[in-house]
């Protein structure tokens, strides 16, 4: 009985800031060339300390504006907004998100995965060598 009101407060606490990051302005938000898609970098969370560095990338299919996908988080050094579209995939360097398969191909150098991913990247994604 009395783990259940920490315990409580904790998973409240926690759902707070999973809802804070996954719906935070963008810090840079780019049309994709065909004007369909919104290409953003999310930063995690300025005020969450050692994890400052941490950013993802959401994809807004204008087409269906409900359709959000998420990255994973990686090292907010690595964004670079330049955009590049064809008829299967739309992104930026070292991130395409396939538009059929609705999945993302990371190449992000020296990859570091986050346990924090299974709350913020709500799509599938495969990193690949460099």
């Amino acid at each position: 009985m009395f783990l259940l009101l920490p315990v409580s407060l904790l998973l409240l606490l926690l759902w707070g800031a999973v809802h804070i990051a996954t719906t935070q302005k963008a810090q840079y938000s780019y049309p994709s060339p065909s004007g369909r898609f919104i290409l953003q970098s999310v930063l995690l969370a300025p005020w969450l300390g050692s994890w400052n560095d941490l950013a993802y990338i959401r994809v807004i299919d204008t087409h269906a504006p409900g359709s959000t996908y998420r990255t994973p988080l990686y090292d907010k050094h690595y964004t670079d907004m330049r955009s590049h579209e064809d008829d299967r995939t739309v992104g930026i360097v070292w991130f395409d998100f396939d538009k059929q398969q609705q999945t993302f191909e990371i190449g992000v150098p020296e990859w570091q995965d986050s346990w924090l991913n299974l709350f913020i990247s709500n799509t599938p994604y495969q990193v690949i060598e460099n």
